[in-house]
């Protein structure tokens, strides 16, 4: 009778013992976190608008490595002290209500360590500035820009009677304020400087071959009626130091902030273990996190 009994007992702590068996819909593993295959979908529908028998392997494998760093990082924030109060996260949710309490949290958690690192992030020096200035001289290269204005109406003999009283000397601006249905109506339809490419060619044709002072014909679309005039003319050239260095110290704190996010991101891979379990992927996995074929 002893023999049984003992059998049953050794056979209890093995079962004890055992690993406990990962549900079927997990389709990876980030530290103690599982994270299921309607876990990827919904992060593809809310952040990529897009449903998973859409894309290709490729773009699923990159989009799951891309997922799943998002949750390496939101882990390894809570495992460094940064955490969010549950009536924020709350508040958040009811705010944007398809998200889920999980989603929002790992969301501020990641907000709140790159918000960490920015401001760990010096501002680069005046020489920094201007040494990135000098050493790349073919970004700081202005095409042809004009100063222009527009008037935009719905309806075509308004647009033609405008322009026909604007060629007898009524000021642009006070027709814009009196019949412009653009935002900038009331600013006098001023559009401020553009150069090649940043309105539609059907506009832009036109607008490039208006001198100073003159005002275009009507420029019809299937909906509206727009009218420009140009007021100012600069030729191509070069832009200087002192315009360009808000925009290339703004640019040069942006890149420290992503190498500094980068290393994190290397850093919380090494922390926290992941694991893709491929076989319960309905794609072929191709990504560069870690991956488990035998679960």
């Amino acid at each position: 009778m002893r023999r049984p009994a003992a059998i049953f007992l050794i056979l209890l702590a093995l079962a004890c013992h055992r690993k406990p068996s990962i549900p079927p819909d997990v389709v990876a593993r980030v530290g103690d976190r599982m994270i299921t295959l309607g876990d990827f979908k919904r992060y593809l529908d809310r952040n990529a608008g897009t449903d998973l028998s859409q894309i290709g392997p490729e773009v699923a494998s990159a989009m799951l490595d891309q997922y799943l760093e998002e949750v390496i990082l939101s882990e390894y924030a809570a495992t460094h002290g940064i955490e969010v109060p549950a009536e924020t996260i709350a508040t958040a949710v009811r705010r944007d209500p398809g998200s889920t309490v999980m989603e929002k949290r790992d969301e501020m958690r990641r907000q709140k360590l790159i918000g960490q690192l920015a401001s760990e992030v010096a501002e680069p020096s005046d020489a920094v500035v201007r040494q990135y200035y000098d050493q790349h001289p073919a970004e700081f290269k202005s095409g042809e820009e004009v100063h222009v204005r527009q008037i935009l109406v719905h309806d075509e003999k308004l647009a033609n009677d405008i322009v026909a009283r604007l060629r007898k000397g009524e000021r642009f601006e006070d027709l814009s304020s009196q019949y412009s249905l653009a935002p900038n109506a009331k600013r006098g339809g001023d559009i401020g400087y553009v150069s090649r490419g940043e309105l539609p060619k059907m506009f832009e044709d036109v607008i490039f071959g208006l001198k100073p002072g003159a005002i275009s014909d009507v420029i019809g679309t299937d909906s509206t009626y727009h009218v420009f005039r140009v007021d100012d003319r600069r030729a191509p050239g070069q832009i200087d130091f002192q315009t360009a260095a808000p925009v290339v110290r703004q640019h040069l704190r942006e890149d420290a902030i992503r190498e500094r996010m980068a290393e994190f991101v290397e850093k919380s891979r090494r922390d926290i273990p992941v694991n893709v379990l491929t076989r319960r992927l309905p794609f072929r996995y191709s990504g560069t996190l870690t991956k488990s074929e035998n679960e």
